[in-house]
């Protein structure tokens, strides 16, 4: 009898167990954080589950976590996972994502290092590690890791703009727009590409090439006043008056309180009197 009744306790608390985890699992997958970290845990208090069922529920609770913005505490979940299945791929990565957000730019990298002893060829892991370099001020390191992620990946405009963000930063410009423009190529309204150039372009007095970037950031977003404004000044300093002062008009309609809005319109006017139309394309 009492053997049978060990038996049915034994089955009682599987029983129970299974509820739980079925319970928590529905949670997060319904995007219910909240509630999938309480029942996790109450998963684990029963203490009758294989280690990879555990690392799997101490996976969720870091994504849990994560999602909700507790990134200290879905870190040390992530830990608590890998320690129980070191071979899985994705608690490193989100395990770097969050140090990444907490600014532990060290620990992101040994993270990471981790997750590419795992996938030694992972495009968005290698890119991942060049922007934490380049966050730590490690611009060489951070040009290595993006070059590889940008052999095995491409196709991705993200991995040129990032190549081209570093090569800018230690003053090789020229290669920095080469990259930009690449990622243009694949992708002609990526925004960050075109940010990028029409700064550049600004900063080399190149404003045939920053009116071109900026008219395809005004299609990108239209109707940002910031932007019609800056293609204004492109316009005004290559001596395109007329076509300054209607991007100057317009930035006055989508809002008339911009600064420097009435001062610009008058510059404009006062160059389409006193000064020859430039030719060029608009």
């Amino acid at each position: 009898m009492r053997w049978l009744m060990l038996v049915l306790a034994v089955a009682f608390v599987f029983a129970g167990c299974e509820s739980k985890l079925d319970e928590a699992d529905k949670a997060f997958a319904a995007g219910d954080y909240e509630n999938a970290i309480k029942l996790y845990g109450k998963t684990l208090e029963l203490k009758k589950l294989k280690a990879g069922e555990t690392a799997s529920i101490r996976y969720k609770l870091g994504k849990s976590y994560k999602e909700l913005g507790r990134f200290d505490q879905a870190v040390e979940q992530f830990r608590l996972s890998i320690d129980l299945k070191p071979d899985e791929l994705q608690p490193y990565m989100d395990m770097a994502d969050c140090l990444d957000q907490l600014g532990m730019y060290e620990q992101e990298i040994i993270a990471l290092r981790n997750a590419l002893i795992l996938d030694k060829e992972n495009p968005h892991a290698e890119a991942m590690l060049g922007v934490a370099y380049a966050k730590l001020g490690q611009y060489m390191n951070a040009m290595e890791e993006f070059k590889r992620a940008l052999s095995h990946n491409p196709r991705d405009p993200e991995n040129h703009l990032n190549l081209g963000l570093v090569y800018d930063k230690l003053g090789f410009t020229n290669k920095a727009t080469a990259y930009w423009e690449d990622a243009l190529e694949l992708k002609p309204d990526y925004e960050p590409a075109l940010q990028n150039l029409a700064a550049v372009y600004n900063r080399q007095n190149d404003y045939e090439d920053a009116i071109r970037i900026y008219k395809k950031l005004v299609e990108v977003k239209p109707g940002v006043p910031k932007l019609h404004n800056n293609l204004g000044v492109a316009y005004y300093n290559s001596g395109r008056f007329n076509e300054a002062h209607e991007q100057f008009m317009m930035v006055k309609t989508l809002d008339s309180a911009f600064p420097g809005v009435e001062d610009y319109i008058r510059l404009a006017e006062r160059g389409m009197a006193h000064a020859p139309v430039k030719q060029g394309k608009k």
